[in-house]
């Protein structure tokens, strides 16, 4: 069990580094090609930066040989919703408070861009039908529709134009010692990947280990796991962003991986596993969409106060207590 544990942790670092590397490439990448700041950090990053998340999905579900390596990888895609709309948040609303008593904000209050109001109108919508086909069926045909949903956020989010150029992205780490940056990013990119398989493999099967060892539901394990460790790139550029004052970015990094899971990911899940989902998986959409809607409620108004960030640490503490404590 200790053993399992210690693997975890070493499994997790391997996966925060993995995840380190990719972000600095395909930011730079991103700079480089001139694809437009709002653009990559709506769309492409969320859908780069979840590579980890993507990669321990698919391990489990086809690669791990886990007895419960389809619920580990349902639970990843429940995960990262719950992750951001909970701790990612509250640490957020902690970052603002930090920023502003050593002054490198002007006050508590987010101040974002309306344009944010479309993701949380569609994560407020999509991630509670996630839930439907658990009940009545048709796997196929919701995965379709929520693939379908992805690609009109996409193009809806590209028509808006709200992009401009990527200034003073930082050069690829392996730069340092590979001359070439545009060669350097792509080497960075393909060892990320590596890293992230490696590390993904054995936090799966580590995961799957200590379910059955304590009885935890693997799915609900996994919710609160794997996310802990794929989920930090984003939590740590929102907590940056949020430091320095640069709200909407701080906001829409974590708005757009929750998109993402509230519509690509479902939709490949429904296509490719049974959907079979428990009360871990109700827990993450209840908490998530009425997050969200607390949220959509202040970006309408284009004013977050920090204590409206705060909300989503009672639904961490909460759900923490009953995987850990009661062992639901």
């Amino acid at each position: 069990m200790f053993e399992e544990v210690a693997s975890i942790f070493f499994e997790m670092f391997i996966v925060f580094i993995a995840a380190l590397l990719f972000v600095n490439a395909i930011e730079y990448l991103g700079s480089i090609f001139e694809l437009g700041g709002s653009f990559v950090g709506a769309i492409l990053s969320p859908l780069f930066t979840s590579l980890p998340e993507m990669i321990v999905f698919i391990v489990a579900v086809f690669l791990s040989g886990a007895a419960s390596g389809e619920e580990i990888g349902i639970g990843t895609i429940f995960g990262q919703p719950f992750m951001a709309s909970s701790l990612s948040y509250g640490l957020v609303g902690i970052a603002v408070i930090i920023g502003f008593y050593l002054k490198r904000r002007d006050d508590l209050i987010l101040e974002v861009d309306r344009a944010l109001i479309l993701p949380y109108a569609v994560i407020s919508i999509a991630f509670p039908l996630t839930l439907i086909p658990s009940f009545f069926g048709f796997h196929k045909l919701f995965g379709l529709l929520f693939l379908l949903i992805y690609i009109a956020y996409t193009i809806s989010m590209y028509k808006g134009r709200m992009s401009e150029k990527i200034e003073g992205a930082e050069e690829p780490y392996v730069c340092a010692i590979i001359p070439n940056r545009k060669f350097g990013g792509f080497v960075q990119l393909i060892a990320a990947v590596i890293l992230l398989y490696y590390g993904s493999h054995g936090l799966v099967n580590s995961v799957d280990v200590i379910s059955r060892e304590i009885g935890i539901s693997a799915l609900g394990l996994a919710l609160i796991i794997i996310p802990a460790a794929t989920a930090i790139p984003e939590t740590a550029s929102a907590l940056i962003w949020s430091y320095r004052g640069r709200d909407t970015l701080s906001i829409a990094s974590l708005i757009g991986e929750k998109v993402l899971y509230s519509t690509f990911y479902p939709g490949l899940g429904l296509l490719v596993t049974s959907w079979a989902l428990d009360i871990h998986a109700y827990l993450s959409v209840f908490g998530t969409t009425v997050i969200s809607l607390i949220l959509l409620y202040f970006v309408v108004k284009q004013r977050i106060p920090w204590w409206g960030l705060m909300f989503g640490f009672f639904f961490f503490i909460g759900y923490s207590i009953l995987i850990f404590v009661y062992h639901v």
